[in-house]
């Protein structure tokens, strides 16, 4: 089904008779079917009509659906907002599909990153999560990020803060074991030395052994405090209660510092997170600091820290690192 430039246009300027709108909405049903060229959308009118089809989805709920009211809890849902929700979806899937049916024309970018340092490193992906990588610690993904899942493969140990996405699951694969979040925080430990390991910090993980396609993915949900061992002899992962002792410095704490000595916010630092601080000969005496660091962890305050100071704090086996540049 082909359809011109001129009536895309009309579309995204309202300006479609009832008749014409059906045969918009006609011709991206019919992608599944038959090839429509690419050139038709640049990237600005994708975006638009985007927006457009799903403004379409959310008015025709809303004027066809009747709430119906579920009380419970002390809040009110909707069935309607399910039908709303499985009709986004739907929506999404199908736009997904329509602007990246070229992407067979498209190079598909892999990165790969490689912590070579000796201190912990901050990654940021496209989708806003924030990965810090342990030294020796590899992750690879693919570009475009963000398609039907949020996929990222890992060697070494990582903590990871999953930006939340509930149409867009992220998973994370490890030799032993795969991991899938919509967004929550935790850390894996799969460097091939040690047993590999989950902890979580926040959220709910379902993690899985591979398995046959076709059939159900064998696994457990992990809690906050809880863990999980893949123990090697049985092939099979092994959940308890309590986490390593070095997640502490994930957890968020909240401190105000007006003129403080860079020093002593050292000496707070290493007192509530209980580290170690490692001084190398770098001055700090003449260094205050202002700031309002609320509910952060301590890689963050460490990160916030050296841009804003211009100094060079890093972080190493339970111990914060001041040295030079």
């Amino acid at each position: 089904m082909k359809i011109s430039p001129e009536l895309i246009n009309k579309y995204l300027n309202r300006e479609c008779t009832p008749e014409e709108e059906r045969v918009v909405q006609d011709w991206y049903d019919s992608f599944d079917k038959e090839e429509e060229p690419a050139e038709l959308l640049n990237e600005e009118k994708r975006d638009s009509i985007r927006k457009r089809i799903l403004e379409n989805v959310r008015s025709e709920i809303g004027r066809n659906e009747d709430p119906v009211a579920v009380r419970g809890s002390g809040r009110r849902f909707y069935y309607t907002a399910a039908l709303v929700a499985a009709s986004l979806v739907i929506a999404i899937s199908a736009l997904n599909h329509i602007f990246l049916k070229d992407s067979g024309s498209k190079i598909i970018e892999n990165v790969v990153i490689t912590n070579n340092s000796n201190i912990l490193k901050n990654h940021i992906l496209p989708d806003g999560s924030s990965l810090w990588l342990e030294p020796e610690t590899t992750i690879r993904y693919t570009l475009p990020f963000v398609n039907k899942y949020r996929k990222v493969s890992m060697k070494g140990e990582t903590f990871f803060d999953v930006k939340r996405d509930t149409l867009h699951p992220f998973i994370i694969h490890t030799e032993e074991f795969d991991t899938r979040v919509l967004g929550t925080s935790f850390s894996i430990r799969a460097n091939g030395k040690e047993a590999s390991r989950l902890s979580v910090v926040s959220g709910k993980v379902f993690v899985y052994t591979p398995h046959k396609k076709g059939s159900q993915p064998e696994g457990v949900y992990v809690l906050p405090k809880q863990k999980v061992v893949y123990k090697e002899s049985k092939k099979q992962l092994e959940k308890s209660n309590g986490t390593e002792a070095t997640l502490r410095i994930w957890e968020r704490k909240s401190f105000v510092f007006n003129n403080t000595p860079v020093s002593e916010v050292l000496d707070v630092l290493r007192t509530n997170f209980d580290v170690k601080v490692t001084m190398n000969n770098a001055p700090v005496d003449q260094l205050t600091l202002n700031a309002d660091f609320t509910g952060l962890s301590l890689p963050v305050i460490l990160d916030l820290m050296n841009k804003s100071l211009n100094i060079n704090l890093g972080f190493d086996e339970e111990t914060i690192i001041l040295s030079e540049e």
